[in-house]
């Protein structure tokens, strides 16, 4: 058989395929060359690139392997100084990595490359990367600075047919066995195919051949190829790798928590177990908060924990998190999506204080936690309980605060942003409650800082396009109107407080205006004809323009469906017995809808990682919901480099300085472009955007500062 006769998908999901048993191992049993560029160079990273190597090895086949080096700020520093060699400090580095490996897994593909080396079936060259000076990039900087992490593959059979793929698979220990991989593939014989092929195959000839720049790419240092030769069977049919075909994982362990969600374990450990996460979106808050449940579960023999989200379709994200973390506690749906939760709850904490139970993880929604019903049956509780709030700044609601009950004695505050837009009070109330921030990971240090793991930031890189709109002579005249009538009653008071009142007002006002602008559906078209390929895009938009926004859709043949709080989250048959929302969800990861259009929902909490475009047509002035839109778009997927925010944006004429609206106006140019500013400052284009503004600040005499 060649590649040809093999079946092949368009792409590959861990989640869903036995990639190891479906792809690698047929792939490579068909192959008589393989190149690879990959991640890290350590022993783990050369164990996964054997994984299938088996079936190339009865072929007498090659294999071409380029890797990254991973150097410290110490390393770097002895480079520079030229107290150290580069080739040397690799070798001295894997040479003890090497040495150091136990498990049996890896034993085996070290070995089967250490022949393939021994026998001249394979070579490895190393890249490593240099800053702007030309010193080696510490692994410190990765994140500012960039790295060499391309992951592609290339195989071709005995006749010459080619195939590529290129997605997340890392060559770490775990990337092809444990984690989530996706990654695409194309063949070189299908015409629409053949351009992608052949640009994977341009890359990673650039960087075999030395041609990359700030990149060099040196041999495979002696001392490490002689250190393998050492260790390589005499005949690779002496290594068993039968035994790892059918398994998805290696060992069974429990998710690694990364070094910063430890720090946040650990800190809100001495706070008493009692604070609040301000983590932004994508960085692992869930995680970190499963780790707070496992420690206090250590603790204690009988615990109720309560995970407590903004709508119940979240519940369903904790439950699959919880159930991978490890945790084999039974859970409790208490919502609106079973109607027997109060009994099933009420019979739980019995078991519980009679012993015959002793854990139980309680999911609910913010309102069913402040209802009469919950805060009964909880109040009446004496059991040790631990109250997770996801999206803390939600449960600050006048009625929601109901929910926040004393006899809960371990408390955990989870949000990118905490704090309640307009409401001081509602933020004092969660503080006081939770206790002060006790771990904070930005969203500036997200998208800036490697994670070892993979080699990618740990939010992906952002492109920020803003579009500036017009509103129309009624939508401007009606605007003004609005303005007068209020800044009378602004100016007219000398209490710092009213005047801020009305201002407010005027803003909530206003943005009805802009939101629903006409000119905005024009500007949409235009960026959709821009956009090259409509897929993984989320559209924001109003109630009042959803139904124009998808005729455009449809007219221009993009296939689309609505999300908004409307969709179901019950498990329907027809859904395949899942949730409507989930539904939706699924097959926009899957590439059946190219787009989302949504209305007051994938703000808080839903997970859509795959989504790489965000048009931001409808904003309301609360700046929880952009930063929170942002973070949707910024996940990390597969295949998913960067992602781009087209963002509409209605800055009306002011009036002449002087005139008795012209401070006012002013004041709310000033708070647009403050929004402006924050995304303009951490996006990759970040100095054409500020250009841009700069020449809005001068127009309006408006020169904002935004503190990073």
């Amino acid at each position: 058989m060649t590649l040809k006769g093999l079946y092949l998908k368009n792409g590959y999901d861990s989640d869903e395929d036995d990639i190891l048993g479906t792809f690698y191992i047929p792939v490579l049993s068909e192959s008589i060359k393989y190149y690879r560029l990959a991640g890290f160079f350590r022993s783990t990273a050369l164990a996964a690139s054997a994984k299938g190597i088996q079936g190339l090895l009865k072929n007498n086949g090659e294999m071409k392997l380029v890797v990254s080096a991973a150097f410290s700020e110490q390393d770097r520093n002895a480079i520079k100084e030229g107290i150290e060699n580069p080739e040397n400090i690799i070798a001295r580095n894997f040479i003890k990595d090497l040495n150091s490996i136990e498990d049996e897994f890896t034993k085996d593909h070290i070995g089967a490359l250490s022949w393939m080396i021994a026998q001249k079936k394979l070579e490895i060259r190393i890249a490593i990367v240099y800053d702007k000076d030309g010193a080696p990039i510490a692994i410190e900087d990765w994140g500012e600075k960039g790295i060499f992490h391309q992951k592609i593959g290339i195989f071709e059979d005995k006749e010459g047919n080619r195939i590529s793929f290129n997605g997340s698979v890392n060559e770490s220990l775990t990337a092809w066995l444990e984690n989530i991989e996706d990654f695409d593939v194309f063949r070189d014989w299908v015409e629409e195919e053949k351009n992608h092929f052949e640009r994977h195959l341009r890359r990673f000839k650039k960087f075999w051949e030395g041609k990359a720049k700030r990149t060099e790419i040196i041999d495979l240092p002696t001392a490490i190829k002689e250190e393998l030769i050492k260790i390589a069977p005499n005949d690779f049919t002496q290594l068993n790798f039968d035994r790892w075909k059918n398994k998805k994982k290696f060992e069974d362990k429990k998710k690694t928590l990364r070094p910063y969600q430890q720090e946040a374990i650990d800190n809100w450990l001495k706070h008493d177990k009692k604070g609040i996460f301000e983590m932004a979106t994508g960085t692992g808050k869930t995680i970190a908060a499963l780790g707070c449940i496992q420690k206090v579960e250590a603790e204690h023999s009988q615990l109720v924990t309560i995970i407590a989200s903004p709508f119940n379709h979240l519940s369903v994200q904790w439950k699959r998190e919880i159930e991978d973390f490890g945790f084999n506690n039974e859970i409790l749906l208490a919502d609106s999506s079973n109607s027997k939760w109060k009994n099933q709850l009420a019979d739980f904490l019995l078991d519980i204080s009679n012993g015959i139970k002793d854990k139980l993880i309680i999911l609910t929604t913010h309102d069913t936690l402040s209802g009469t019903d919950f805060i009964k049956i909880m109040g009446l509780s004496e059991i040790n309980s631990l109250l997770i709030v996801d999206e803390v700044h939600g449960i600050g609601a006048p009625i929601r605060k109901n929910g926040l009950l004393n006899n809960y004695q371990f408390r955990l505050g989870l949000s990118a942003t905490p704090r309640r837009w307009l409401d001081d009070e509602g933020t004092e109330d969660i503080f006081n409650y939770f206790g002060d921030v006790v771990y904070e990971f930005s969203l500036k240090k997200a998208i800036n800082t490697i994670n070892p793991e993979n080699g990618q930031t740990y939010l992906t890189p952002y492109e920020y396009i803003p579009i500036f709109v017009d509103l129309s002579d009624n939508e401007l005249d009606e605007y003004d109107e609005i303005t007068k009538k209020i800044a009378r009653s602004f100016y007219q008071t000398k209490d710092k407080k009213e005047q801020q009142e009305w201002f407010n007002i005027l803003c909530i006002k206003r943005q009805k205006i802009i939101v629903d602008a006409v000119n905005k559906i024009r500007k949409l078209s235009e960026i959709l004809d821009e956009i090259p390929e409509i897929k993984y895009c989320l559209i924001y938009t109003s109630p009042h323009q959803l139904n124009d926004v998808q005729t455009l859709l449809n007219n221009k043949g993009i296939i689309q469906h609505k999300f908004t709080l409307n969709e179901g989250t019950k498990k329907e048959e027809k859904y395949g017995n899942i949730s409507e929302r989930e539904f939706l969800l699924k097959n926009f990861a899957n590439g059946n809808y190219q787009a989302l259009v949504a209305i007051k929902c994938l703000d808080e909490g839903v997970d859509v990682p795959p989504a790489r475009i965000a048009v931001i047509m409808a904003s309301s002035g609360n700046s929880r919901q952009y930063i929170q839109r942002r973070g949707r778009i910024l996940r990390n997927y597969p295949g998913k480099e960067k992602s781009t925010i087209y963002d509409l944006i209605v800055i009306p004429p002011i009036s002449k300085e002087g005139s008795e609206t012209w401070e006012l106006e002013r004041k709310i140019i000033e708070k647009e472009l403050k929004r402006y500013k924050e995304f303009a400052y951490l996006s990759l284009n970040r100095m054409e955007c500020l250009g841009k503004i700069e020449k809005i600040e001068e127009k309006y005499k408006i020169f904002v500062t935004v503190d990073w």
